[in-house]
């Protein structure tokens, strides 16, 4: 059972993330950097990802406790938002670009000024993922233990792709990250169906009946 729950977990957040489809972000936001600083921008992108995700995970129920939001409500909006992603991406004519293009960094942003904001967060841990691993912070301790590896495993995969980002992006081309792009897309949407599907029948168990 682990290893489906982790599976599942790990497929729809890889989706959600896309790192592939975002790697043009990461090629822009590093532009005039040396292959050292690349390396650690996308130390300091994953860091963060990892630190807003363990902050959406253990504390985020706490969050939804005090503003008086149920977790089937939150999994509802949080699939609209990744829906509306997955949407944008199915239609797209170019590069991903599900959050707003930042303004333009200085000709050789240090790491740490483009790791941390935007690619670490919004780009990586958006909205859309934060809310999905929320909702897994509400389960039982299978949950917690299969939403911790997928992060992580997520977490390596991202790490990975942005320290070879560069050459990814040359030998793909943009045809081949807009194809990309697309098909991260139509899971994203699918996976958005069925988080709303299952959040509905939570909020309104007479639809099952």
């Amino acid at each position: 059972m682990l290893d489906t729950l982790f599976l599942t977990m790990f497929v729809g957040l890889f989706a959600i993330t896309a790192p592939i489809a975002d790697l043009p972000l990461f090629v822009a936001a590093t532009e005039g950097q040396s292959g050292r600083e690349r390396r650690k921008t996308a130390l300091i992108a994953t860091t963060t990802y990892l630190a807003a995700c363990g902050i959406a995970l253990f504390a985020g129920n706490a969050a939804l406790a005090f503003f008086g939001v149920s977790v089937p409500g939150l999994r509802l909006a949080g699939m609209a938002v990744v829906a509306a992603i997955g949407w944008k991406m199915v239609t797209a004519s170019g590069a991903r670009m599900a959050i707003p293009e930042p303004a333009a960094p200085p000709p050789c942003p240090s790491p740490r000024s483009v790791g941390i904001t935007p690619l670490g967060f919004p780009i990586y841990a958006g909205p859309g993922a934060l809310s999905v691993i929320i909702a897994w912070g509400s389960g039982p301790k299978p949950v917690y233990t299969s939403a911790i590896l997928a992060i992580v495993a997520n977490a390596a995969l991202i790490l990975l792709l942005n320290s070879a980002a560069a050459t990814i992006s040359r030998r793909i081309g943009p045809e081949g990250l807009l194809v990309t792009g697309k098909l991260f897309g139509l899971i994203i949407v699918a996976v958005a169906i069925d988080g709303m599907a299952a959040a509905l029948l939570q909020l309104l168990p007479g639809l099952g009946a």
